[in-house]
């Protein structure tokens, strides 16, 4: 029979109530929550630093009471790495809103394992280089303090829960297209090393993962087929999964949204480096092979996948304290407001001489924040909108370099002026991203089965 996997999310803060009218119309066999990005682990990190129970996203609470009761009743699992750097966590906080709703014989799987942060001593013992992928600089744990080390797990142990049951699972950093990979394995029973299937299988979950962006959402393909005001309620992508890993994509029925050639094509491009060679824990997927075919009424039918060798090695994110970061927006006006600018650049420089702060950075917003050095500034615009990123090692430096600077309210430029909302800002803590790899032998996933009575 063929299997149906919804997807209701794409990033923390996605709206997951996007899983109901798939519940609600008996659309989906099962359903996928992808939370995670190495922006999400940091946000999840600082949370963990106020308070060491959290580390898991707010989502969870509401697929806990909006969704797993009716998931639970129609006998649809749900999957979620919502559980981030805390997936036990995440699995009591579930238990407990189970057990006040009364669904009585849930059962919750955890899934831990990526965290090696515990293991580094171990790891740097055994010869790894743990080597920067971009610079090729070797980890130095005395550097910055390190706060999680993650590795990017597949999908064996999420096979292993639905096998025994499992209505609700919670992963931490599981590779995004695993998480749908996962079901069909476990529906079908694909051998691990049945390379074009299960890439098959990763090129839907790719497809999925982002949930609106496969169906007109952020979309230049379908940017005049979708009513604006129809972007808010879009109906999330649904794939039906052959047996032998083709799929049609298509999305939830009796919602707005578009799935076509074009919007399929943006999604299977995103966040690819190189199309014959797409790595994951699982199976390097080649998408250079596939086919598709625009069936009409919003299915497309993908084909044709090959797939080679899982990878030797995982990915492994390490995640480090690397200060604090604070930003403040000045607006100078025409005449000469380049002019004005440089007399603001050097008031500020001055100002902070002396104080240890590590960079500095300036933008112009809505000329130049999004296109970099590349965009063409205008010769003599009416108005700029600087906005100023600065960070130091410690809080107390960015609060005295903001304190300093606003002692020139009235010394700066002609008609200089500051955003108060950015004055009366807190410094951020910075958490860094070291992406590095580790031999697969290393990481070991396990599998915590929680019931709820």
């Amino acid at each position: 029979m063929t299997l149906r996997i919804g997807s209701a999310q794409g990033y923390y803060g996605d709206n997951v109530l996007a899983a109901l009218p798939m519940l609600e119309d008996n659309q989906v066999d099962v359903i996928c929550f992808e939370a995670l990005a190495e922006l999400t682990l940091a946000i999840l990190q600082k949370d963990r630093l106020k308070d060491p129970a959290r580390g898991y996203t707010f989502d969870i609470s509401l697929i806990a009471s909006k969704i797993l009761p009716l998931a639970y009743k129609k006998g649809v699992p749900l999957i979620t790495n919502g559980g981030g750097l805390n997936p036990l966590g995440a699995a009591q906080a579930i238990r407990e809103t189970a057990h006040k709703l009364g669904l009585h014989g849930l059962k919750i799987a955890a899934i831990t394992g990526d965290d090696l942060l515990p293991s580094l001593d171990a790891l740097r013992a055994s010869g790894e280089a743990l080597a920067h992928l971009e610079t090729g600089q070797a980890l130095d744990p005395s550097e910055y303090p390190l706060v999680n080390g993650n590795a990017y797990l597949g999908a064996e142990a999420i096979v292993e829960a639905l096998k025994q049951g499992a209505h609700i699972v919670v992963t931490g950093r599981v590779a995004d297209p695993c998480l749908y990979l996962a079901p069909m394995i476990a529906h079908y029973g694909w051998a691990w090393d049945d390379w074009d299937k299960l890439a098959s299988g990763i090129v839907a979950g790719h497809l999925l993962e982002c949930t609106a962006q496969v169906v007109g959402g952020n979309s230049l393909a379908a940017m005049d087929a979708i009513d604006p005001y129809d972007l808010s309620r879009l109906g999330y992508p649904i794939a039906h999964v052959e047996a032998d890993g083709s799929f049609i994509l298509t999305k939830t029925a009796g919602l707005p949204g578009v799935v076509n050639l074009g919007t399929v094509k943006e999604q299977l491009l995103y966040e690819i480096h190189d199309p014959a060679n797409y790595m994951t824990p699982d199976v390097i997927a080649d998408f250079t092979t596939l086919h598709l075919e625009d069936l009409g009424d919003d299915r497309v039918r993908v084909s044709g996948v090959t797939g080679k060798p899982r990878p030797t090695a995982l990915k492994l994110n390490f995640g480090r304290l690397e200060g604090y970061l604070r930003e403040l927006i000045f607006t100078v006006a025409y005449p000469q407001a380049w002019r004005k600018f440089e007399q603001l650049k050097a008031m500020i420089e001055a100002t902070w001489r002396g104080l240890p702060i590590e960079r500095v950075e300036y933008q112009f917003m809505g000329l130049n924040s999004l296109a970099g050095s590349v965009a063409t500034l205008p010769d003599d615009p009416l108005e700029l909108v600087v906005r100023v990123m600065f960070s130091a090692r410690d809080e107390a430096t960015l609060k005295n370099a903001v304190r300093l600077l606003m002692a020139n309210g009235l010394s700066g430029p002609a008609g200089m002026s500051i955003s108060g909302t950015t004055v009366g800002a807190e410094p951020r803590v910075i958490v860094g991203l070291f992406p590095t790899t580790v031999q697969r032998q290393h990481v070991e996933p396990e599998l915590h089965i929680l019931e709820v009575e």
